[in-house]
């Protein structure tokens, strides 16, 4: 008898199906142990020495393999494929070693990269030893967030009442997202005005075009800054006749997006689908432990053989020849680690369909599994094939010219099934037909409309376009995007309206104590850096234990000279730092800092410890904030109440 020990019961009742009567399936419940939530977990002064604790039921669970393997002469443990995975068998493997109870058993490890018959059956029969160089770098990764958020929350404590913590990744997050709303709040709007002229064609067809050159020279996007400029070149318009100058037909071709990565399947999910980060990595891992997707946990965009010769019989089964290529395109893995790169995200069997799958699957899995299927089979299809045309139109005089731009989708290939959403993609006219018309031939002219426009700033991340750019940067890793979302919105340093986020005071206020006393650990550089330290420790380029010492030393240091600074210069430092956010101008064009009451004291801040209570000291008074107080220094007689 041999016994298997996966992660979730769900996956062992899987996996239990197609297995015969010689094996028996157990479940972890994913880690049984973990570093107890307390100082000194981790010793850096004893070589980094770790204490492991069981989780709540973990200890019950090991006493379940522990049971069931007195009657096994094989342990075979097969949890999931990446580093959290690994450790998972390392722990196991750690505990029934202490305990003395393999004597005798022959111990395997095996991984599955997706729930099917053939799958389970090839992992199986092949066997490996416990990877031990993933297991290091999952020990330096949970040593490091766990030495950063141990050691600098306690500082936020004592510095920053009311503040609940700061994370080696989260932190770096929370800057990004504060980042871009301190331009948001300096941007400074700006007007400017376009011009557009209906052109009727001598077919009687109307082209919408654009202002491009004035008076012989080109306009900028600032050129007509003001109504009186755009009526100015209205009236040129007007004064002129116009014939067509110019048109240019190309043809170009538009290839489909790769299949999904962790991080792209997230980003899309939250585009298409309106789901969490959170939220699609539950409903992925639920399709995978029942067989019906790959791992969804990679950063790999390659296929496997028989997955691109599956996609291709569909292609041709239901959407026929004319869209499946000559040849299999394959796509290039871009992680830099190799001991991780699985496959792309895929449906296990691409014949079937979401159709097949409707009664089958609940509403959200099943909007998750077509997104998934759909990404998949199009990345192997044709190129959408366009005619893009751009239509000049010229004034008598030579001097005035309109544009009009557009295309046509002369096959469309991959477009047929699937078509990638963008970010806060801008308004253009790509997809405008326009009439046919020839170099030569006069056209009337129509309606002239001058449109003021303003300058917007740059918008807020969404979680699509968060875990976009914390990719980008190389920050984190994709399997952590959604619980870093999830502890900011925890801890209340953010809020979510309208799917952006926005930063909360006590957010913003965290994030400026960091960039002032603790600026090279929210540096993006730096951050990445570590994960590529991190990946060289899993491809067995550095020993983990180097890469703490170097990360420790420096750390410890940058804490000590943090330690004696008074709560004052702190405030000081915020206070100037969050100036122009905390006391914005007045409409009367007084002073933001003079107390709107007496007018003789000084607005600055102030941090409260007794939670959200209003009280008033001598000379001074307090309102309240969503994070703590202000202080109000008053002119002695001043008996305002705020």
């Amino acid at each position: 008898m041999k016994l298997v020990v996966v992660e979730s019961p769900a996956k062992a009742k899987t996996i239990n199906k197609y297995l015969g009567s010689d094996y028996k399936v157990l479940a972890s419940y994913g880690h049984i142990r973990d570093l107890p939530s307390k100082d000194g977990s981790v010793d850096p002064d004893h070589d980094f020495a770790m204490q492991w604790e069981f989780s709540a039921a973990g200890r019950k669970h090991l006493n379940d393999i522990i049971t069931a393997l007195k009657d096994c002469d094989t342990l075979i443990l097969a949890s999931d494929p990446d580093r959290e995975g690994e450790a998972i068998a390392w722990h196991i493997l750690e505990e029934l070693k202490e305990k003395k109870k393999l004597t005798g058993k022959k111990i395997e490890r095996v991984v599955f990269h997706e729930i099917t018959k053939s799958a389970v059956k090839e992992g199986i029969e092949n066997p490996r030893e416990i990877d031990n160089d993933l297991v290091s770098a999952y020990m330096a990764r949970r040593a490091l967030d766990y030495l950063v958020g141990f050691t600098l929350s306690p500082v936020l404590w004592r510095k920053l009442p009311g503040s609940k913590s700061a994370g080696r990744v989260q932190s770096v997050a929370l800057r990004l997202i504060c980042e871009r709303e301190n331009e948001i709040e300096k941007f400074k709007t700006e007007e400017y005005w376009t011009v557009d002229a209906d052109l009727i064609t001598q077919s009687q067809a109307h082209m919408l075009t654009h202002l491009i050159n004035l008076d012989g020279k080109k306009l900028d996007k600032f050129t007509l800054n003001s109504e009186e400029k755009a009526l100015e070149a209205k009236a040129k318009i007007e004064a002129q006749d116009f014939h067509i100058d110019n048109v240019e037909r190309k043809k170009a071709s538009r290839y489909p997006a790769p299949p999904f990565t962790t991080s792209t399947l997230q980003q899309e999910a939250a585009r298409k689908l309106r789901f969490s980060a959170k939220k699609t990595m539950q409903v992925a891992q639920k399709l995978y432990e029942d067989g019906y997707i790959t791992y969804m946990r990679t950063d790999a965009v390659n296929l496997s053989k028989d997955a691109i010769s599956a996609c291709r019989e569909a292609i041709k089964k239901y959407f026929g020849e004319s869209y499946l290529p000559k040849t299999a395109k394959e796509y290039k893995n871009k992680t830099k680690n190799a001991q991780e790169a699985h496959e792309a995200i895929r449906p296990s069997d691409v014949m079937n369909t979401p159709k097949k799958m409707e009664m089958k699957l609940d509403s959200d899995a099943h909007k998750l599994y077509e997104l998934i299927w759909k990404r998949t089979v199009a990345c192997q299809m044709n190129p959408a094939i366009l005619d893009k045309v751009v239509v000049d139109a010229k004034s008598a005089d030579n001097k005035i010219l309109l544009r009009a731009n557009g295309q046509v989708i002369q096959f469309d290939g991959f477009l047929k099934l699937y078509q990638e959403s963008k970010d806060d993609a801008d308004e253009n006219d790509d997809n405008v037909i326009l009439p046919n018309v020839e170099a030569g031939e006069n056209v009337n002219k129509g309606e002239i409309k001058p449109t003021q426009h303003f300058t917007t700033p740059p918008p807020r991340f969404t979680e699509a376009s968060l875990v976009k750019k914390l990719e980008e940067l190389g920050i984190g890793r994709p399997s952590t995007y959604a619980s870093i979302i999830a502890v900011l919105q925890e801890r209340k340093y953010v809020r979510v309206e309208k799917l952006r986020f926005i930063p909360e005071d006590r957010g913003r206020i965290v994030t400026v104590f960091l960039e002032n006393f603790f600026k090279k650990y929210v540096e993006y550089d730096f951050t990445a850096q570590l994960e590529e330290f991190l990946d060289d420790v899993s491809a067995g380029k550095m020993e983990w234990k180097k890469l703490l010492t170097g990360f420790w030393n420096k750390f410890i240091k940058t804490v000590d000279s943090v330690q004696p600074l008074q709560l004052t210069e702190v405030i000081n430092r915020i206070d100037e730092a969050l100036s122009a956010h905390l006391f914005p101008p007045r409409e009367d064009g007084s002073d933001p800092r003079s107390c709107p009451v007496c007018g003789k004291g000084h607005l600055s801040i102030k941090f409260g410890r007794f939670g959200h209570r209003l009280f008033e000291l001598s000379g001074m008074h307090l309102y309240q904030t969503a994070y703590g107080y202000f202080r109000r220094r008053t002119g002695s007689g001043c008996q305002c109440r705020c």
